[in-house]
């Protein structure tokens, strides 16, 4: 396969951050930008140095442009499963901004149209490419902590009045819930780290600021199928900088953020080692490792293997998301099962 032509949809900050990372890569291009509105498109375009880009509106249109093989999807979440379904359908290949769907059936529907067109997928959790979590990963490779068997993860941001995305952040129909909207971060991280299914959840979650439509502080317990159990947070009303936490206990040592104990790894050790790392500390996307995920997306596509991170594998996240949601909604325990079956696949 020759250069790949990309399209990226979407004006916003996050589109801008994409387009730079593929014009990175050389054996693709960004042909086309599309928004809702021209001047909005045109103004990505020319903030980016994308001159030869072509400007749509019209989404159909883009996707029926022969020049693009692939497409970026930065719209809001809430457009992304009538979008997904459109560009597999097209036979386009797919890179979705998280979230990927508010709800199981629209999740489904999206997975199936997937399955069908037999196109690649990437979604966008691009902490996969943060140095820290390439170092757990290497550690939890190497068997440095042995298997966890509990786990914690925090997702940490005050998502106010301050933040551009606030002024559709706090509508329901369209960020879903805090565990949609960013928290999925978190649930994604804790299934790589602990390296097994959520199983059952058991959630709270309350708010302050009214503007919110949905509760914007929650905590979940989980089980793993496994055996290993674990908690997740998120709250997007925080009054202190950005903090990913984690935690990892393991029958043979533990990590907790860049710090590791594990003697039987490091003879001699007495004392946490703390490793000089790149932490994802911060909400700013400009800050995010988009270069390793595009490269990724380009290379899945070029050699016709399925991503790790594709939309089957972040379907099982989204799956987390919603559970928790209505565990704390309805003050119960939920199965992973229970919406699972609602996508009805």
């Amino acid at each position: 396969m020759g250069q790949i032509g990309v399209a990226v949809h979407g004006a916003g900050w996050v589109a801008g951050e994409h387009i730079k990372s593929f014009q990175k890569q050389g054996d693709c291009k960004v042909v086309a930008i599309c928004s809702r509105t021209k001047e909005g498109a045109e103004a990505k375009a020319r903030e980016t140095g994308a001159a030869d880009a072509k400007i749509y509106t019209d989404y159909a249109a883009m996707l029926a442009d022969p020049a693009v093989h692939a497409v970026s999807l930065c719209t809001p979440p809430n457009l992304h499963p009538a979008e997904t379904i459109q560009a597999a359908n097209a036979g386009k290949h797919i890179l979705i901004e998280k979230a990927v769907a508010n709800d199981a059936a629209s999740l489904g529907k999206m997975v199936k149209a997937v399955e069908d067109a037999g196109v690649r997928t990437v979604v966008s959790f691009v902490l996969h490419w943060n140095p820290q979590f390439q170092w757990i990963k290497e550690m939890m490779s190497k068997d440095a902590i042995g298997k966890v068997f509990y786990a914690e993860v925090d997702y940490w941001h005050n998502i106010g009045p301050q933040y551009g995305q606030y002024r559709w952040n706090v509508k329901k129909e369209i960020a879903g819930s805090v565990w949609l909207s960013a928290g999925c971060h978190a649930v994604d991280a804790i299934r790589g780290f602990v390296r097994d299914e959520i199983s059952e959840v058991t959630a709270y979650s309350n708010k302050i600021n009214p503007d919110y439509e949905y509760d914007t502080n929650a905590i979940a317990a989980l089980k793993f199928a496994g055996g290993a159990i674990g908690k997740l947070s998120a709250s997007f009303e925080v009054q202190c900088p950005y903090q990913f936490n984690i935690d990892l206990l393991g029958d043979k040592g533990a990590i907790r953020d860049n710090r590791i104990y594990a003697k039987g790894f490091f003879p001699g050790q007495t004392d946490w080692i703390t490793v000089p790392t790149i932490r994802p500390d911060s909400g700013d996307v400009s800050h995010h490792p988009f270069d390793g995920e595009i490269a990724h997306f380009i290379h899945c596509i070029k050699s016709g293997t399925e991503s790790y991170v594709n939309l089957a594998d972040a379907a099982k996240t989204h799956l987390a998301c919603y559970a928790m949601e209505r565990s704390a909604n309805e003050g119960r325990s939920v199965q992973i099962a229970e919406v699972q079956s609602e996508m009805g696949l």
